[in-house]
């Protein structure tokens, strides 16, 4: 039988410490922009080190901006886009977005999970912003509400994409908040119209902001890689463009596992129609539900149902409870625990061995019903959201997780 196994914490390196614990949270989206003032320094005046951080302060003070993000993977089986749009209000604190993706089928599978997609997906998704609260637009027309006062339990599993409220932007995840990081330490040149171009480089870890965050969870604080960032601005000191050539933080990346088979890795961002843009309203009669409420965490369906991936989060940690049929993604045949103490060798690939000889012999188990339709035929997924693997005083880690097993309806 051929299986495929993932886990959610695949992208990020063991970490073995004395005492573990985490604490995250939402503050920090972008809140109104700041007014203009006659006692504030034009941009190209401030000291040169400081010229970014006051054009990021000057972008929001222009009120609004429509923007493009783009991320682009290449590989020698494809080369996989991200690219998001969408119109940003700096006073509001809003946005609405859309964001298409399309990944080649023959795309390195591992490199695809490791950026929240798989090989052969395309799509678009959109949604708005408001402060610290994202909602998604189902297939179905519901929105879903995804929001920092949710309850500790919830909001620890959507604390990544929470992120997407950015700071430096309504919209976060962008080049808009590596710029932030970025100190100028050479004169920009000028450009056409008045402008300025300015070259700087940026630490592999600050450079990781503009990323979907199941790939940023990679980069550790001794990355010591560093890439080069364009960032061009307008007369008044506005952001206009950014881009950057991520090849080079790919190397320490694949020593940890990571994006293995990507060969390169570009980001672009670009700010157009500065002052003159406007939030789409809600259209009327549209219903918003709250995500906690809507939705189940995978290892929480019971074995026999299904639920649909129409989430906006790009996993199947959180699903939609949906009869079995035309809108159910996956159908849960069983879950299992893994739990061992003084393990030897990689943790995560002992866990997963032992999450698959479970789904395995619950698969033998399991009604032919439930497991029937799998696609591709004669596969499952182990899926675990919370696998930990901890060390103390040096001896071998104890690894433990809960893992759903399912297959793929579609």
């Amino acid at each position: 039988m051929n299986k495929r196994l993932r886990r959610a914490a695949a992208t990020v390196p063991l970490l073995l410490v004395t005492v573990a614990c985490q604490a995250g949270g939402t503050d920090g989206a972008a809140g109104p922009a700041a007014t203009p003032s006659s006692t504030v320094k034009p941009v190209f005046e401030q000291r040169l080190d400081d010229q970014l951080s006051a054009a990021t302060q000057a972008t929001r003070a222009s009120g609004s901006a429509r923007f493009t993000s783009t991320v682009t993977y290449g590989s020698a089986k494809g080369t996989a886009v991200e690219r998001t749009t969408g119109v940003l209000d700096y006073t509001k604190g809003t946005a609405r977005v859309e964001r298409s993706f399309d990944v080649p089928r023959r795309f390195p599978q591992d490199a695809a999970f490791a950026f929240g997609r798989e090989p052969g997906a395309e799509g678009r998704e959109t949604y708005r912003v408001e402060g610290s609260t994202i909602d998604y637009r189902t297939g179905g027309g519901t929105w879903l509400r995804y929001s920092a006062s949710a309850s500790m339990e919830f909001a620890e599993k959507i604390e990544d994409f929470l992120t997407h409220a950015g700071d430096a932007a309504p919209w976060g995840r962008t080049l808009a908040e590596v710029v932030t990081h970025a100190d100028p330490e050479k004169n920009p040149s000028p450009t056409d119209g008045g402008g300025r171009r300015y070259q700087v480089t940026v630490e592999g870890r600050e450079a990781a902001d503009a990323l979907p965050p199941e790939l940023a969870e990679a980069f550790t604080n001794d990355m010591s890689a560093e890439v080069a960032l364009t960032v061009d601005v307008d007369k008044g000191g506005r952001l206009l463009r950014a881009e950057s050539d991520y090849t080079p933080i790919l190397e320490p990346l694949h020593r940890a596992g990571v994006l293995k088979g990507v060969t390169t890795l570009r980001v672009a961002y670009d700010l157009t129609g500065h002052g003159g843009q406007s939030v789409p309203a809600a259209e009327g009669g549209e219903k918003t539900e709250d995500a906690e409420k809507a939705l189940t965490p995978l290892d929480a369906v019971k074995p026999g149902a299904c639920g649909s991936l129409d989430t906006g989060l790009g996993g199947p940690d959180l699903v939609r409870a949906v009869p079995c049929g035309e809108k159910a993604d996956v159908r849960v045949f069983g879950q299992v625990r893994v739990s061992e103490k003084s393990v030897t060798g990689d943790p995560w690939q002992f866990a997963e061995g032992r999450a698959d000889e479970g789904c395995r012999t619950e698969m033998d188990a399991a009604p032919d019903a439930w497991t029937a339709g799998s696609v591709p035929r004669d596969t499952f997924v182990a899926w675990s959201g919370n696998t930990t693997a901890h060390s103390e005083d040096g001896a071998a880690p104890t690894v433990t997780g809960d893992y759903a097993c399912y297959v793929e309806l579609r």
